[in-house]
């Protein structure tokens, strides 16, 4: 798969950096992925999360390869099952942190993104800027109701947190927060188009100041993934972000050049919370 990619990191005014970030590309599967985790209350959750995530997914899926077709689980199923599994690792090993997760996965011509927490993926389209990710907030309908019929609280202390501790409703990890805060992920699956020129996946320190759409542009007039995620977190810093900040910039034209559909196509959405 030929994809560009520049990754940027900048620790902001925080004592220290909890972003973690991995990136794979298996050649012999055309597969390729890239994550960011935007960890809290400590770096450990994020940096196991980087480490395990996407090899668990591999395994099981080469595991699944060798089972009659009628039993297979989808990659969708398993990218679940990936995430609930990490989370349950994170808590079995006693972390007390926790980390929201952000995935883009390749697939040949298909494209899975996964997320928990508000960091966020979004792809360029002929007609603009698409956001494949929701931003898992406390006081959304969805997750309030969720929370409160589980015994929680979604307190306002500045902004909307669970519990008035925590201002993001899935992550893994906090299990502090358990079973308040979920990791059940968001799931996108879709077909990529000749349409996809870029993605980017970056946390919340990029979405506090900055649209989709102007991350967009600042990547489309640099044409570099390297320093197009250098030019984001200037401007991000630009714009009054504080805190830590991890972006990856995804350069699909080449790649996506070579695909027969035009048009990016969306096949489904899941969420099981």
């Amino acid at each position: 798969m030929d994809i560009g990619i520049g990754i940027g990191e900048e620790i902001g005014w925080r004592e220290s950096m909890e972003d973690a970030h991995a990136v794979y590309h298996i050649p012999e599967k055309e597969f390729f992925s890239a994550e960011i985790f935007d960890g809290h209350g400590g770096k450990e959750a994020a940096q196991i999360s980087a480490e395990i995530v996407t090899p668990h997914f591999i395994h099981t899926w080469s595991q699944e390869s060798n089972k009659p077709l009628i039993e297979c689980r989808t990659p969708v199923e398993i990218l679940r099952d990936t995430y609930l599994a990490t989370d349950s690792y994170i808590v079995s090993r006693g972390i007390k942190s926790g980390t929201t997760v952000a995935g883009l996965y390749i697939i040949k011509n298909m494209f899975i993104v996964a997320n928990a927490g508000d960091t966020r993926v979004i792809m360029g389209t002929s007609s603009g800027t698409a956001q494949l990710t929701v931003d898992h907030k406390p006081d959304l309908p969805e997750e309030k109701k969720r929370i409160e019929s589980l015994g929680g609280e979604v307190i306002v202390y500045g902004v909307p947190r669970v519990q008035g501790i925590l201002a993001i409703s899935r992550a893994l990890g906090d299990v502090s927060l358990k079973p308040f805060v979920s990791p059940e992920p968001r799931i996108v699956e879709g077909y990529l188009g000749k349409e996809n020129d870029y993605a980017v996946l970056a946390c919340d320190g990029v979405w506090d100041v900055l649209t989709p759409e102007a991350v967009m542009d600042i990547i489309r007039k640099r044409g570099e993934p390297r320093q197009g995620a250098d030019d984001i977190i200037a401007r991000a810093l630009f714009e009054g972000s504080t805190d830590n900040i991890t972006v990856i910039v995804l350069d699909m034209r080449i790649y996506t050049k070579r695909l027969k559909r035009k048009r990016m196509k969306l096949i489904r959405f899941i969420d099981r919370t």
